[in-house]
């Protein structure tokens, strides 16, 4: 998947691949089923920083990092049956959980982690990285 991401995208770092302890580590901590496409993307590499259209970021967590942010800022209490999966790195979260829309990923602001507020993004990553829907909400 990340060979074949949309053009208005450009991966400008990344991290070691995680393994498969990591990845049994986050589906045993996740209060959602994992989503195969994240799964994809962090066997392949991980802390995926991505660039859009050359002038903004958004992340893609470790499933390490998955767990430690998510404890962190609460998520689950906040936002139950969903999984903070990366970030904006403006202060948003990027979220697997179920919204307005329906099941997807969603955009939350770290200090008003409320569903109502979430902005829907698109209706999963692949969508997002190769198809480009949604990217204007990044």
């Amino acid at each position: 998947m990340l060979g074949n991401l949309n053009s208005r995208l450009k991966i400008e770092a990344s991290e070691e691949a995680a393994s498969s302890n990591d990845i049994n580590s986050l589906k045993e901590f996740s209060s959602i089923e994992l989503p195969l496409d994240y799964c994809e993307i962090v066997a392949e590499m991980t802390e995926v920083e991505i660039l859009v259209d050359s002038d903004r970021y958004f992340r893609i967590w470790s499933p390490d990092g998955c767990i430690e942010m998510n404890e962190e800022y609460q998520i689950q209490e906040y936002i139950p049956q969903s999984l903070a999966i990366g970030d904006d790195e403006g202060g948003g979260g990027l979220i697997m959980m179920t919204g307005a829309k329906g099941f997807g990923l969603y955009k939350v602001d770290f200090g008003d982690l409320d569903v109502e507020d979430a902005e829907y993004i698109s209706d999963s990553l692949r969508t997002l990285l190769v198809d480009g829907i949604g990217l204007e909400r990044i």
